[in-house]
């Protein structure tokens, strides 16, 4: 009989034993679970850094085009969202800048203006207001949007050299035309944006005030340069 109770004593124990360590077990499975549901879930909401500077936009809507073409078009390739133009006859020298126009008619936040993959001009109203040309080595950028016009120069490293609102600002010009109506200097807004010539040492450009909707015309102005040395403004003898 003692030796029966014995046997049965140690059967409850080793059943004892059993369940404790299925109990244990489960309890360590089931907390590993957790922890990984946890860092799943962590890594899920983890924010991502988008280091692609352009949107991503369709084949169907991304033209290669050389600067001729571009200054032929009359409209947008895509509507309805962005399009892209990578301009690709930007050769300075040895080195080919890589310079692309991203345009949105929806006011998309990537849309601009990108020089090796640098967004120089944050807004494009209109494609017909970017020209480009090269002149002396140099890419000339004529930025008309925002009711301005200002110019951008960049060498072949893809570096700024020149910039005539900065220059503008500085400098706080008064046009002789204007000292009898207005104080205003001038500025990108009192430029005229169809005045602009481009040429191998220099370019020109002449101011304008519009007053009670009345144009007043202001004076040409001339802005030499040697290599990447801009002198100021002066007026056209």
């Amino acid at each position: 009989m003692k030796g029966e109770k014995s046997k049965l004593i140690l059967v409850y124990i080793l059943m004892i034993l059993v369940i404790i360590l299925v109990v244990a077990l489960t309890f360590n499975i089931l907390n590993k679970t957790g922890k990984n549901k946890d860092q799943s879930s962590y890594a899920n909401e983890t924010p991502t850094v988008d280091i692609n500077p352009y949107p991503n936009i369709s084949k169907e809507c991304t033209f290669d085009l050389t600067l001729a073409s571009y200054h032929a078009m009359t409209g947008p390739g895509c509507k309805g969202g962005y399009s892209r133009y990578n301009l690709t006859d930007i050769k300075l020298g040895d080195k080919t800048l890589e310079a692309v126009i991203i345009y949105s008619d929806k006011n998309g936040p990537k849309s601009g203006l990108y020089i090796n993959k640098t967004k120089v001009i944050n807004k494009v109203d209109n494609l017909i207001n970017i020209r480009l040309g090269i002149f002396d080595n140099k890419l000339f950028i004529l930025n008309k949007n925002n009711n301005e016009a200002n110019v951008l120069v960049y060498n072949s490293l893809g570096e700024n050299v020149y910039n005539l609102k900065d220059t503008l600002e500085n400098l706080k010009l008064s046009e002789p035309n204007f000292q009898t109506i207005s104080d205003e200097k001038i500025s990108t807004k009192t430029i005229d944006p169809n005045s602009f010539a481009f040429a191998a040492n220099n370019f020109t450009f002449k101011t304008r005030l519009i007053v009670n909707n009345q144009i007043i015309n202001g004076s040409n102005y001339i802005v030499n340069f040697t290599g990447e040395d801009f002198e100021d403004p002066i007026i056209k003898g």
